[in-house]
């Protein structure tokens, strides 16, 4: 019962990839079942986890000190804290996780399931180029430059969500993944065919 984290980029086929390749394993693809998993252990509602994540995510990723005494003198709103949004959300992954046979797709699961037994980790990437095209052609853009700012601009947030949250964490650095796979190389059904072989496989 394999269990996969996968990391992606914007415009790198990953969610296609994870999906087919969840489908190929008889595993569900597992995103926003995190905050129900969170919701369940907190004993509220999803929908307070929801509110309460983006209400958290909408703040500045980076404050200054006056703003930190902001925050601190209005208070936190909301199930969820900068403090504690990392370890609600560890813990509901690690919960699912013990299930098996799930595929994580996002949510920095790969840095919270480090060295889990039989847990494959992936990280799906391509050139901004690449991703650009796919990008501009998926969205009916006129101006590849346009999809290109929108590349970049996802990767820094996803650049800047791990390190608020993972203390300085890479998210690129391939010491997290067991198989990285570049999609402007290799075809997305290469891509599935190798996470199912590798997901299926004992380590020797």
């Amino acid at each position: 019962m394999p269990v996969v984290t996968v990391s992606r980029e914007l415009g790198s086929l990953g969610t296609r990839i994870a999906e087919a390749a969840g489908a190929r394993l008889g595993a569900p693809c597992v995103d926003k079942e995190v905050l129900a998993e969170m919701a369940r252990q907190a004993g509220v509602p999803v929908n307070e986890i929801v509110e309460s994540e983006e209400k958290l995510l909408s703040r500045p990723m980076v404050v200054s000190e006056e703003m930190r005494a902001f925050f601190s003198r209005r208070g936190e709103s909301g199930v969820l804290t900068a403090e504690n949004y990392v370890e609600r959300m560890s813990a509901a992954i690690r919960a699912l996780a013990e299930q098996g046979n799930t595929v994580f797709v996002g949510r920095g699961a790969q840095l919270i399931l480090p060295g889990a037994p039989g847990v494959l980790h992936v990280h799906i990437f391509a050139s901004p180029e690449i991703r650009a095209k796919r990008i501009q052609e998926r969205r009916g853009l006129g101006d590849e430059q346009a999809a290109l700012q929108i590349v970049r601009q996802a990767d820094e947030r996803r650049r800047t969500w791990f390190r608020r949250f993972f203390t300085g964490a890479n998210w690129k650095d391939p010491r997290y993944y067991d198989l990285m796979i570049n999609t402007g190389r290799v075809p997305a059904q290469t891509a599935v065919e190798l996470i199912v072989t590798a997901a299926l496989s004992e380590p020797e």
